[in-house]
């Protein structure tokens, strides 16, 4: 079994055209979709800015048959502004509530957080007279208590964290209890097209990140040993060890989310792996070999993730204005986050686990498989972390498209560059671009 094409008598000219061509087809595939459906594209995590507290009289009002709310005694309420335009509202009342018609069983909210086009709002706000709000302790509580709301949902805060913004024409909302917190699921109500084709556009992307690692490494060629190596099949004691490894990286990552012990404490499950893999290794039952490490191939594709990195960072920041860097700090960051939980993470992923896989099936079976353990270990931590963003749309684009890819990305680069270091070091990149890239 050969996993791998030599390419012996490529003509380079030839398919750094079919991947240019390629390339451009998609390229213009993606900002179409872009350009036809507005706000496929996730931008960086923003805040609302708020001005004032106000309060209003008697007030009912009924949004696309969906969404129905009457406040009999009036209430309070906090407009909120991005780049001086109004967006969203805080309502603060005991309403009275219909969801389609039916109403909300009791007890009823005390408050809503809803995301609204200015120009709609202004319709069902009618004549309601607005007047601001002049006791400064009670707009003191409420602003503590917004400054406690989600507000729109984060997606992908592992890596990049991203935030779509509702289309003018959808409505986006959650209820608020008498205590001030949220209360999730929020509910959007946004045509599926522009859902669709964020989906495209951000699979589009991925592969087109593919592709250009593609360009960047066209004289590739496997060595000797990889070939060896993947023409011989693990023991069935290295590929059961796969699965306990996919679980202890999953229990590590699960660590600090559900004790509360710092993020590093991740590592754990990496380290217990490390410890059960060395223990079989000194008797005899895997073997070194098994991890895949190529000691030969250390000085090789640093500029390949480099240029994946940037892919990532234009297509999840655009072109920067600037970098963020403050030296000694900045640089510890980011050492960290390659040396410490990028290597820790590519060792088990890809040097152990897509290694083993892709010997006993092949090489791009093994990696597809990888991705997709990868994928369903971060739907479970998405799951057991955060359980209100299954039901929120665009949580599909982080979990069909976004974690899986990037496992994708970075597997192809260990199959690229036979270099563990290489995919740490794009690892550790897309941990630290969203400190390194200002908002």
């Amino acid at each position: 079994m050969v996993p791998f094409n030599k390419g012996s008598g490529h003509n380079y000219l030839v398919s750094l055209i079919i991947y240019l061509a390629v390339i451009a087809v998609m390229a213009i595939a993606a900002f179409s979709l872009a350009y036809y459906f507005p706000g496929t594209f996730a931008g960086p995590p923003y805040s609302y800015e708020t001005k004032e507290l106000y309060i209003f009289e008697p007030w009912t009002f009924k949004l696309d048959d969906h969404l129905e709310a009457a406040y009999p005694e009036g209430g309070l309420i906090l407009p909120l502004y991005r780049n001086e335009k109004q967006e969203a509202v805080v309502i603060f009342s005991e309403g009275k509530y219909k969801i389609t018609g039916q109403p909300l069983p009791d007890p009823s909210p005390a408050g809503i957080f809803l995301v609204i086009d200015n120009k709609l709002f202004e319709e069902i706000r009618g004549s309601v007279i607005f007047l601001p709000l002049e006791d400064p302790a009670t707009a003191q509580d409420l602003m503590e208590i917004y400054e406690r709301l989600p507000g729109l949902p984060v997606i992908w805060q592992s890596m990049i964290p991203l935030m779509f913004a509702p289309a003018s024409d959808s409505i986006y909302y959650y209820f608020i209890s008498e205590d001030g917190e949220a209360l999730l699921p929020p509910v959007l109500l946004e045509p599926p097209s522009k859902i669709y084709s964020s989906l495209a556009l951000y699979a589009l992307l991925t592969i087109m990140v593919i592709l250009m690692m593609n360009i960047f490494s066209l004289d590739h060629h496997h060595s000797r040993y990889w070939e060896t190596l993947y023409q011989t099949r693990p023991g069935n004691i290295a590929l059961g060890l796969a699965g306990a490894a996919a679980l202890l990286a999953f229990g590590g990552e699960m660590l600090p989310l559900i004790s509360g012990l710092p993020a590093y404490s991740l590592l754990l499950g990496y380290l217990l792996f490390i410890a059960l893999f060395l223990i079989l290794v000194y008797y005899k039952k895997i073997r070194l070999w098994d991890t895949g490490l190529n000691w030969n191939a250390l000085l090789h594709g640093y500029f390949m993730a480099i240029a994946a990195a940037v892919m990532f960072m234009i297509i999840t920041r655009g072109m920067p204005q600037q970098f963020f860097f403050d030296g000694l700090g900045s640089a510890a960051g980011l050492a960290f986050s390659i040396f410490i939980i990028g290597l820790a993470r590519e060792l088990i992923w890809r040097g152990y686990i897509q290694t083993v896989l892709g010997r006993q099936w092949g090489a791009v079976p093994g990696l597809l498989i990888t991705a997709l353990l990868a994928g369903l270990a971060h739907y479970a931590t998405v799951a057991l972390s955060a359980p209100e963003l299954l039901s929120y749309p665009y949580t599909l684009v982080e979990l069909l498209i976004l974690a899986p890819g990037s496992a994708i990305v970075l597997g192809y680069l260990y199959l690229r560059t036979e270099n563990i270091l290489s995919c740490a070091l794009l690892h550790g990149l897309l941990l630290s671009l969203s400190s390194l890239i200002p908002i």
